[in-house]
């Protein structure tokens, strides 16, 4: 047991270095550049230009973006209440359906053009609109990609997921948008929960939980989606796939923990002098958690994907931002 523990050891002491080291740097900086946007150019940099052998940290890192992450939002639902979800969601929910809508519609229509095949198209229209690389992995064996396939998917949607991270707040700011109107940009329009988690926090902190709240719902619309997509490809393609389904695998069960806390917090029985407590352990955990982004972006790997795909991928991403943004300032004026 202790060696199995061991393991993890070395990676999140990483992040907790990157953690503290960044909220010490965001310290001496203006209040827009938040310690989560430092955390995330340290890890790039650690990862391309020290290059600091990984493979020993990899297990931390990787528990930290997996399990540690889902406790703090899970933690994050204690600082949230049924009324503040109200506020977000039928418009939230509405503008999740255009925006995962306009991307197949997108992908398919230009991937044709660019003469893309149907299981990329597929593979980076599930990760840019539903869900990041969890959809793609969810998705791979139900249509029998191969490698190169996710390779190239996982690339486009880290890419542009990174991006967005460090573009997003500074267009935010630069057009003056509200919380809602950037957590709801965010929520819809950025790839992988954790860098949706970390967009919306470098913008601010309402901002974050607006996100979070859109975020989890694309997510627990993975579900129905990924099944449509194994059935549809299946019968088009007539590729009698052994693969199944697993409902329970597929659902973000950590949704229900947030949700619990939400219920909890509003009716009361989460005592007010607890609230400081969700809200500071949950920021912590996030920025521990978000701190492992930078260390899986390897700018050499992302030159691999080739032309094609990702004049796809920059396209699909470009529209789903305008037009998320676009609706966003419309119903939350």
């Amino acid at each position: 047991m202790t060696a199995k523990l061991g393991k993890y050891i070395p990676g999140l002491l990483l992040l907790l270095g990157i953690s503290l080291i960044s909220i010490l740097i965001a310290g001496q900086l203006p209040d827009y550049i938040g310690s989560v946007f430092i955390a995330v150019i340290i890890g790039v940099i650690i990862n391309n230009f020290i290059k600091l052998d990984l493979e020993e940290f990899n297990p931390g890192v990787g528990l930290g973006l997996k399990k540690i992450l889902k406790l703090a939002i899970v933690l994050l639902g204690g600082t949230i209440s049924l009324q503040q979800l109200a506020t977000v969601g039928f418009k939230g929910l509405l503008i999740i359906i255009t925006i995962i809508s306009l991307a197949f519609a997108a992908t398919f229509l230009l991937g044709r053009v660019l003469n893309i095949s149907n299981k990329r198209k597929i593979l980076i229209a599930a990760g840019l609109s539903i869900c990041g690389n969890t959809a793609i992995i969810t998705s791979a064996p139900l249509i029998e990609a191969e490698d190169n396939d996710i390779f190239v998917a996982v690339s486009i949607v880290t890419l542009f997921g990174v991006l967005a991270v460090f573009l997003f707040p500074f267009i935010g700011l630069r057009l003056g948008l509200s919380d809602i109107i950037f957590g709801s940009w965010a929520g819809t329009a950025v790839n992988d929960t954790s860098q949706v988690v970390a967009t919306g926090f470098i913008f601010s902190e309402e901002a974050g939980r607006i996100a979070t709240m859109i975020k989890l719902s694309r997510n627990i619309l993975m579900v129905p989606i990924i099944v449509l997509i194994g059935y549809f490809y299946s019968n088009s393609l007539a590729n009698k796939t052994e693969e199944k389904i697993n409902l329970i695998e597929i659902f973000p069960n950590f949704i229900l923990g947030f949700l619990f806390l939400i219920i909890l917090n509003s009716t009361g029985l989460i005592p007010v002098a607890l609230g400081p407590v969700f809200d500071n352990l949950s920021q912590f955990l996030i920025l521990l958690a978000l701190s492992g982004i930078g260390l899986g972006v390897n700018l050499q790997d992302l030159k691999k994907v080739g032309f094609k795909p990702f004049l796809l991928g920059f396209t699909v991403a470009i529209l789903m931002a305008v037009v998320s943004l676009s609706i966003s300032r419309i119903l939350f004026i």
